[in-house]
């Protein structure tokens, strides 16, 4: 037994210890309107079955988290991961049937909002999941089961309704096209920012490595940029710009503004920087001297040595970089929107102001789906971009 103690996942064992705390908190709060307090409600109020089901799906992954996970640990982790995305249609399901049978012919100003009970147990499945995937890494088809079954079974709900009761959803319908209007804002904010971060970034840190003068200034300067604080940030740049186009109107006509885009394209691009310029100086300097030596020796030149043989091995680590940058600038272009830059942050600061935590959520969630499908689509990139051989493919 306790050798079986030992071989505990303690991710897991983590993440089915917060999804069991979930059980004490409300799951649901209903409001008579979207601003007023309301009456919380527990999961034991909302239904007996799903309260039964979740309490046993979750003793199941405490269970699977402290069993052995060794010769067997595949076979456990998909048992795991599995569970855990059942909690999570459960708990949608739940929240979803309990949310129309509550709002039914009332009020429509009646709002039900997701209580810290659901939003918890949430936490709780995302990093049981986790655990799973970390452990079937090379099993891709498990692997996948395991990340996009509860997503797809969101997808699912959204289509069919089950979740339009919510009080987040309602305030999604009232405002879909000002949603899409900010998305779309958001997306340009991050696509340009780090697309210019790119093309500044990794020039760069090449020139890091092959000029010992300049190495010292250009990381200098990225290190002290990264430490300003976003909002400190827009603000420097708000009287040069507001400076610059009031001294050249063309440059108004432009959209070059003290505030709104242009500011915010400027100060994203700086953020990003760092890591860029930093694993591509990294990626060049851990290349293995004897593959340079074997294509000097072939007659290669210095383009064709780093066309051929520096800029593959070093590609890895360089979109490492992009990836690092692109995961945090989707969360700091939130803030842009304090600058009329706009993006999914209007929603948050609009929610702020009205004391309205539906209308927070709502810019927050998808700026959290946003980071995790930009982290995951950038990992595939950074795999495919792996020379063979290097056993480094599956990372």
């Amino acid at each position: 037994m306790a050798q079986r103690l030992l071989g505990r996942n303690n991710v897991a064992l983590v993440g089915s210890v917060i999804g069991l705390s979930s059980l004490f908190f409300s799951w649901l709060t209903l409001r008579p309107n979207r601003l007023a307090a309301g009456t919380h409600i527990s999961l034991w109020d909302s239904a007996g079955w799903a309260a039964t089901a979740i309490i046993i799906l979750w003793l199941a992954c405490l269970v699977s988290s402290l069993s052995g996970w060794g010769k067997s640990g595949n076979r456990r982790a998909i048992y795991l991961g599995m569970t855990a995305n059942i909690i999570v249609v459960v708990a949608l399901v739940l929240v979803g049937l309990t949310a129309t049978l509550l709002v039914g012919d009332q009020s429509p100003l009646l709002r039900v909002s997701l209580g810290a009970g659901f939003w918890i147990t949430l936490a709780g499945a995302y990093i049981a999941i986790f655990a799973a995937r970390e452990r079937l890494r090379g099993r891709g088809a498990w692997r996948n089961a395991v990340s996009w079954t509860a997503l797809a079974a969101f997808g699912i709900f959204l289509i069919t309704g089950l979740l339009q009761n919510l009080s987040i959803w309602q305030e999604f319908s009232g405002r879909e096209s000002r949603f899409l209007q900010e998305l779309g804002q958001h997306l340009f904010l991050l696509g340009g920012s780090v697309a210019t971060g790119v093309l500044l970034g990794i020039p760069l840190g090449i020139w890091a490595v092959r000029s010992k003068g300049a190495e010292r200034p250009i990381f200098f300067i990225a290190n002290i940029t990264q430490t300003v604080p976003s909002l400190a940030l827009f603000g420097f740049l708000i009287p040069p710009l507001s400076a610059l186009s009031f001294a050249f109107p063309a440059l108004r006509e432009l959209g070059i503004r003290g505030v709104g885009t242009t500011p915010a394209l400027i100060a994203l691009t700086i953020y990003s920087l760092l890591p860029i310029v930093r694993n591509t100086y990294v990626g060049l300097r851990q290349v293995d001297p004897a593959a340079v030596d074997a294509g000097l020796g072939m007659g290669m030149s210095g383009f064709q040595i780093f066309r051929k043989i520096e800029a593959p091995l070093a590609a890895p680590l360089v979109l490492q970089g992009v990836r690092i940058a692109s995961v945090q600038v989707v969360g700091l272009v939130a803030v842009a929107a304090l600058i009329g830059a706009g993006g999914l942050g209007w929603f948050i600061f609009q929610g702020i102001g009205q004391a309205a935590p539906d209308l927070i959520l709502l810019g927050a969630i998808p700026i959290i789906a946003l980071a995790l499908m930009v982290d995951a689509v950038m990992r595939a990139v950074v795999r495919l971009a792996t020379p063979k051989g290097t056993g480094k493919e599956s990372q």
